[in-house]
């Protein structure tokens, strides 16, 4: 066989086969090796060779031929957007990390040889499998390398990933001298603080000439939380670890094994790096731990098997764009360099990952005067993984054709879904109209990440024309299927609907809808620009490497409020603490002002109106000086006006408007409702949803505070739940006992209270401490909550004594989340249904097991039912698809 390429796995050292197919290898040869055989059509196969001292090795390989079982192909015009995506993911696992200055010197040349697959295990969870048929040809031009990569497995997950292969390296040829010398100087750099110079450095015990500093990580102990001191850390959570305690012995035929005595945690001296994990160290920070106890390497400080070790923090950062050969060997003079940090220039990478934009669809796509319009929609994330810790508040407004504002209103973001509704003034003229979303922090970037939909508003007597030759897509595999029946009833009729949705495989796919049922003669569509998959094009656009930002707007966790605080006396600090209290005691924090006077509050929960109480107290509860809010200033709209093109025709009959509105479908006689209070149980956790952990009675009767506080991870003496507000001023958590809840709480007040509970006779104690659950509690509970139930109490109302006085405090009015009627699902039994053009709405469908079950409540007079669903699978592909249902007489 011709031609085949023979190489040294992960070397440089290869040749091809000649006409009768021998191939001769010369050079620095391992003591232990993998030798790779390839050819295009043929498996690649490997084999592990010891020399064992021999001068020359004889090895004949065999290949088998790849018999490609070729099946029906669909043509598609339309780009893979699937694909696009993983070989996006792929890149980021493969190439080099997001930030990585390298990534912009590396490239595959053949991405098209790529497939990918998403598997679904018996056990464990899912992930994308990435296969090739071809060797990945990668060119290196920061390290000056073509690499032929054979993938033999690679595997993704939401937050962890895994490929190996065989790779053979090749020398570019440099274009000039400096670019050779750039090559070289590299090599060496990402050669040292390399896992090859660790292990070597660790093999010859001069590991701190090297440069490196070794620590034992210690499990953390049931009572005492991590902080991000390495003062404080040092011989707690970590132990010097000296080489002498680090055991190694040959294996014969040049290979080593090193012993690991647990989780060591690596500090890289002369490698200057940002860390958020100590809020003191400027150098870069490894951690390893080996599975099995001990790590195989060759005499260079190889690993023999990579899969021994696990690695995070910086080293396991290093993707192909930091690779090396095994038989790259630094220059005797070689002492180590400081890389210069290129932190402007990753900069705009780290900013691209925070950027997020809210994408919107209404319940149909055009209106009249006095309609109630309903929408719903999702945020994309240039990177999901940093959902939960943006906006959760999204702005929304309506301006009309003359750039003049007519509605605004703002929502809250639900696990990256947006829900809400808007009734349009009888007022409004017929004309061209913008609704457009953005949060607070998106604000810091680009209007691209600001979204605009046009509608029309057209008059009562008119309806759109549609052409029903719609292109009707499912993306991907995925294909979706529609079972109905329609039961008649006097008067009106139901449409029974069942949706399921599945691969190509018939498995079911789960995925989350935009769903809308429209009467016959409404037009569901008026433009394809407006859908969902086309806005994720957003996704594929990061921004230039130019780009920066302050970052001048803050993230809503909730309802925000800024302000600044002016003392009363001259001489004293405008720096302070700044006490809210919403309404009476319904929701209570505290932030602190800079030394400006600013400061800025955010987490409060609440519809329309809010009133809050803000002043800086003083150790009497006196006021220190006088508050004043700064309003936040929405955008000004810039850029052209979009318009969507469309033609109207008069509607025959317009007896009867048919107009969707607000409010139920039947308007019901007046009542008096009786004021009642809910009861608010404890096995209900006080209406305050689940908990993120609990202990529960047979714990609190055996375990002392400090193992239960350790349970919790919560620190006694900073009164943290884990890490969680590391830094902040969040004073002590919320404490609700026996569903009384205790505001206000000083730090000492607070242990007191719990430390005087014996924890035999509590029933159960609750905790809430991340950014998800703690939003139920608004400002209150942004430090964290714990509800504790004890045997023998029982919940008698607040405190009757307890009212809130705010005389010192500046009272205002703020606007919450605007308030809107749900759509109006089913109609009374005994009435007419009268037409109406929206006939079902739900912003928020999810499947349950690939299929949706849903009623529609049909008027007599309708013949036809428009569905439209769009959506996002569990894997994120776009989901489109108008379903035409003929009702008949």
């Amino acid at each position: 066989m011709p031609f085949a390429n023979v190489f040294i796995n992960n070397s440089t050292l290869g040749a091809a086969s000649d006409d009768e197919g021998n191939f001769r290898i010369y050079g620095n040869i391992p003591d232990e090796f993998e030798l790779v055989a390839s050819f295009v059509g043929y498996k690649t196969i490997s084999k592990t060779i010891q020399r064992k001292g021999r001068q020359a090795v004889y090895q004949n390989f065999d290949l088998e031929f790849i018999e490609d079982q070729l099946s029906e192909v669909a043509l598609k015009a339309k780009r893979d957007k699937s694909w696009e995506r993983n070989i996006r993911m792929f890149k980021e696992v493969f190439l080099a990390v997001p930030d990585d200055p390298y990534g912009r010197d590396i490239e595959i040349l053949n991405p098209w040889v790529l497939d990918f697959e998403s598997v679904k295990p018996d056990k464990g969870f899912k992930y994308t499998q990435a296969t090739a048929q071809q060797a990945l040809q990668v060119v290196n031009k920061a390290l000056g390398y073509q690499i032929d990569f054979h993938l033999q497995d690679f595997r993704m997950l939401r937050n962890a990933s895994r490929f190996f292969g065989q790779a053979y390296y090749k020398n570019l040829a440099p274009s000039d001298s400096t670019n050779g010398e750039q090559w070289k100087t590299n090599r060496e750099l990402n050669y040292q603080n390399s896992t090859r110079h660790l292990m070597l450095s660790i093999l010859l015990r001069n590991a701190e000439r090297q440069g490196f500093e070794l620590y034992l990580t210690k499990t953390e102990s049931d009572f005492r939380v991590r902080t991000n001191d390495f003062t404080v850390e040092l011989n707690e959570s970590i132990i010097p670890l000296k080489l002498d305690s680090i055991y190694s012995r040959p294996l014969g035929n040049g290979s080593y094994r090193i012993f690991l005595p647990g989780r060591i945690e690596v500090h890289h001296l002369s490698k200057p790096w940002p860390n958020d994990y100590y809020t003191n160290i400027y150098h870069a920070i490894s951690w390893m731990i080996a599975p099995g106890g001990y790590v195989d390497v060759d005499r260079n400080g190889t690993l023999l098997y990579p899969a021994q070790l696990v690695l995070s923090g910086y080293m396991g950062r290093q993707r192909m764009a930091r690779s090396l050969p095994l038989d790259f060997v630094p220059d005797e003079g070689f002492a180590g360099f400081v890389e210069e940090l290129k932190l402007f220039q990753a900069r705009y990478k780290t900013l691209n990952a925070l950027r997020e934009k809210p994408w919107i669809t209404l319940n149909k796509h055009y209106f009249h005067p006095g309609e109630n319009l309903w929408l719903g929609g999702r945020m994309l994330y240039q990177n999901p993984i940093a959902q939960d810790s943006l906006s959760r508040v999204v702005y929304v407004e309506i301006w009309n054709d003359k750039l003049k504002q007519v509605h605004s209103a703002q929502f809250p973001i639900q696990e990256g879904l947006i829900s809400g509704g808007i009734q349009l003034a009888d007022s409004l003229p017929v004309g061209d109209y913008i609704l457009r979303a953005y949060t607070r922090w998106g604000l810091n970037f680009p209007e691209k990440d600001r979204f605009e939909i046009p509608f029309p508003i057209i008059p009562e007597d008119q309806q759109v024309v549609f052409s029903e030759n719609v292109e009707e897509d499912e993306f991907g595999d995925l294909v979706l299927n529609t079972l109905y029946e329609i039961q008649d009833s006097l008067n009106f009729r139901k449409a029974l609907i069942h949706l399921s949705l599945a691969d190509s495989y018939d498995n079911p796919v789960e995925a989350d809808f935009h769903l809308s049922v429209l009467s016959g003669f409404v037009a569901p569509e008026l433009s394809q620009a407006l859908r969902l998959e086309k806005a994720l094009d957003w996704k594929d656009e990061p921004l230039p490497d130019t780009f920066d930002s302050n970052l001048p707007f803050s993230i809503d966790y909730g309802i925000s409020v800024a302000g600044r605080f002016s003392p009363d006396r001259k001489k004293d600090s405008k720096a302070q603490v700044i006490t809210l209290v919403k309404g009476d005691l319904e929701d209570f924090g505290q932030v602190r002002s800079d030394s400006s006077g600013y400061f800025w509050a955010t987490g409060l929960m609440g519809q329309d109106s809010i009133s809050l109480a803000i002043a800086a107290l003083d150790s009497k509860q006196q006021s220190l000086g006088s508050v004043s809010l700064i309003p936040f200033s929405r955008p000004i709209f810039r850029g052209s006006f979009s318009r969507i093109p469309f033609q109207t025709q008069s509607i025959s009959d317009v007896r009867e408007r048919l107009i969707d509105l607000e409010g139920d479908f039947v308007q019901l006689e007046e009542f008096v409702k009786e004021e009642t209070r809910e009861e608010l149980r404890p096995d209900r956790n006080y209406a305050y949803g689940d908990p993120n952990q609990e202990v529960g009675e047979a714990d609190l009767e055996t375990k002392t505070w400090a193992e239960i506080l350790g349970l919790l991870r919560f620190n006694l003496n900073t009164l943290k739940f884990r890490n969680y507000t590391f830094g902040e001023e969040t004073g002590s958590p919320l404490l609700i006992i026996d569903g009384n809840s205790r505001p206000f709480l000083e730090k000492e007040e607070f242990r007191e209270i719990l430390l005087g509970y014996d924890p035999s006779q509590l029933k159960s104690i609750k905790v809430y401490y991340d950014n998800i659950t703690n939003a139920a509690y608004g400002m209150a509970g942004y430090a964290g909550v714990m509800i504790i139930e004890t045997k023998n109490g029982f919940r008698t109302g607040p405190e009757e004594g307890r009212r809130f006085n705010p005389a010192e405090f500046d009272v205002f009015s703020i606007p919450g989340f605007t308030s809107f009627k749900e759509f109006p699902i089913v109609p009374p039994k005994d009435q007419l249904l009268k037409n109406k053009p929206t006939l079902y709405w739900n912003p928020k469908a999810i499947t349950q097991k690939g299929s949706l079950d849903f009623e529609v409540y049909v008027p007599l007079e309708v013949k036809k039912l428009w569905i439209k669903i769009e959506g996002l699978s569990e894997d994120g592909d776009p989901v489109y698809k108008l379903i035409p249902i003929e009702i008949g007489k």
